[in-house]
């Protein structure tokens, strides 16, 4: 009863934290982070980019013909783009200037060891998928053909590398760029030819569930602060290694969880969410020791934002906290308005999803995807925060994004 209390206060209470200036729907699940750029917020989602002004307005849109699970990157006047069809590159008022053909797909495991039986089937956790990023006179994007070089120019293709399928951002540093696969590498690539210069391994839990197969794969984007990748991925570590020669400086593990979401780096410090651990981890960037943990009751998949002394994170439970870096004390800024309503009854008391299909040994590849939608349309999961100054924009699983002033 005095969890139901807690939670009770919490919902009532982020109503007087923050305010919600706009909302916005989008026809998609809003995975990659809006973009502020020059005062226009770009926004991908199922299969087109809005772009908005900052009182939520929208100034026009661009349809890709194929649905996208990305955020933009800008750079020389132009707008590249990443969707199941391939990378676009735009004008800055939304005119196509070319278009590179790479069909991507989602991601196929065996089922056998979920329990779903002999066979392949699409992972109904792997929600998010690459952005493009800019180097000097390349865009470099992965998808389901591995890693791409092309001319920011002209699309013109420079390299490829097979990297299996690779769904994350890269990072870059000093002619390396590392970007992570579903194949359970870390791979640093040579930025002139493509070649690969180092290939780093994941190591996998050892005990009762060491055969199963969801604790493969890199699939969150890596960062890179004072020459080293932070990156965590399925396997239930999350790693500091040297992205110029992919040895391993430090490692922790989190026992029973994936790390759930991308890090980020504050003053020194490294954060970042995990899933079935339900907890915002902070560590020292130099000596992996933990410097902040936070636990919460649902699942964490967004990467957190932060200033000099709170660092942002949202859950998909549908709920936006903020925690001060020094205190680890949290309050709880914002909550969608359908978590606000079905919160109770869509998460367990003791945290994570009370499950309405995959109960009474109905366990299935379908009812996992059917649990999910479940949980995304009745909590409007948070997939995606942007801090920009004092404004954070959140986006959601049923495509609204809120841009909520603190």
């Amino acid at each position: 009863m005095l969890r139901i209390l807690t939670i009770a206060l919490l919902l009532f209470s982020s109503l007087s934290f923050a305010k919600v200036e706009w909302q916005f729907k989008a026809q998609g699940r809003v995975t990659g982070q809006p973009i502020i750029h020059k005062n226009l917020v770009y926004i991908l989602a199922g299969q087109s980019l809005s772009v908005l002004n900052k009182s939520g307005e929208l100034q026009w849109q661009h349809k890709l013909e194929a649905k996208t699970y990305s955020k933009v990157a800008i750079a020389n006047d132009t707008i590249y783009l990443l969707a199941d069809n391939g990378l676009h590159a735009i004008t800055l008022s939304g005119e196509k200037k070319w278009f590179f053909a790479s069909k991507d797909k989602p991601l196929s495991i065996e089922g056998e060891t979920w329990g779903w039986g002999k066979g392949q089937f699409v992972d109904p956790w792997s929600w998010y998928r690459s952005s493009p990023i800019i180097i000097k006179d390349k865009v470099i994007f992965g998808n389901a053909n591995g890693t791409y070089a092309l001319s920011s120019k002209t699309g013109e293709k420079l390299w490829q590398v097979n990297t299996g399928i690779t769904q994350t951002k890269p990072a870059y540093y000093d002619g390396v760029v590392v970007i992570g696969s579903w194949d359970n590498h870390l791979y640093g690539i040579n930025e002139n030819d493509g070649s690969i210069a180092w290939k780093f391994t994941s190591r996998i839990p050892q005990g009762a569930m060491e055969d199963w197969n969801g604790w493969e794969g890199f699939n969150l984007d890596p960062i890179i602060y004072n020459g080293m990748v932070y990156v965590g991925n399925r396997g239930s570590y999350f790693y500091a290694i040297n992205a110029k020669t992919g040895i391993e400086q430090w490692s922790s593990q989190y026992a029973g969880t994936w790390v759930g979401s991308a890090a980020i780096e504050s003053n020194g410090e490294i954060f970042f969410g995990t899933s079935d651990g339900y907890s915002l981890v902070g560590l020292n960037a130099k000596t992996g020791s933990q410097t902040l943990l936070h636990l919460n009751d649902f699942y964490n998949f967004a990467q957190p934002q932060a200033n000099d002394t709170t660092v942002y994170f949202a859950t998909v439970s549908g709920q936006l906290f903020a925690v001060n870096k020094k205190t680890s004390q949290s309050r709880l800024l914002f909550s969608t308005p359908v978590s606000v309503k079905n919160y109770t009854k869509v998460v367990k008391e003791n945290g994570g999803l009370k499950r309405k299909y995959g109960v009474d040994g109905k366990y299935t590849n379908e009812t996992e995807f059917k649990d999910i939608d479940y949980m995304h349309e009745q909590l409007d999961s948070i997939l995606s925060i942007t801090l920009d100054n004092q404004t954070i924009y959140v986006g959601g699983a049923s495509g609204n994004v809120y841009a909520i002033s603190l």
